[in-house]
């Protein structure tokens, strides 16, 4: 009797053993983007040196320039992003832009904040935000431009910003 109950105490532990465990981090505030009223002359100050001219580029021609860029200002952080396509397009902009971090350059980023879908039913989408960001860190982001002319005729580069 006593060989059978432990035999069952050991299945039970056992199957308690390789049941999967949450591990939950302390939640942190989620930082909120806010709009950053720019001239066009200081948008393009921060966006120029980083701009992507395709038109000497193997691409399919429905974007036609594009950027991102940050811009360290205090304790938050400006950032400047231009998708700017050619004139046939119906919807231009980011499918996804993530601001990423790091504590030294030895260490790996990590995600700070996401946001999706932002473009707009013309030829150009300009981004011009400003987010919280605590100093002791590296801040890059990372971003998808997009372009769609038609449901078969759509268009996706990848794009990294400056480090700040």
């Amino acid at each position: 009797m006593k060989k059978f109950i432990k035999a069952a105490l050991m299945v039970c532990l056992s199957i308690i053993m390789m049941m999967p465990t949450m591990a939950f981090a302390a939640d942190e505030n989620v930082p909120e983007w806010e709009d950053l009223p720019l001239t066009q002359e200081e948008f393009d100050n921060i966006i120029s040196p980083y701009e992507v001219n395709t038109e000497n580029m193997r691409t399919s021609g429905l974007i036609t320039i594009y950027g991102i860029a940050l811009q360290r200002n205090g304790s938050n952080i400006n950032i400047a992003g231009k998708t700017y396509c050619n004139a046939d397009v119906v919807k231009c902009g980011f499918t996804v832009i993530k601001i990423e971090r790091r504590i030294s350059q030895y260490s790996s980023w990590t995600d700070y904040t996401t946001y999706e879908d932002l473009y707009n039913d013309s030829a150009a989408y300009f981004l011009s935000k400003t987010i919280y960001a605590p100093t002791g860190y590296q801040y890059r982001a990372t971003c998808t431009h997009y372009a769609k002319k038609s449901l078969l005729s759509t268009e996706k580069i990848n794009n990294t910003s400056n480090i700040v």
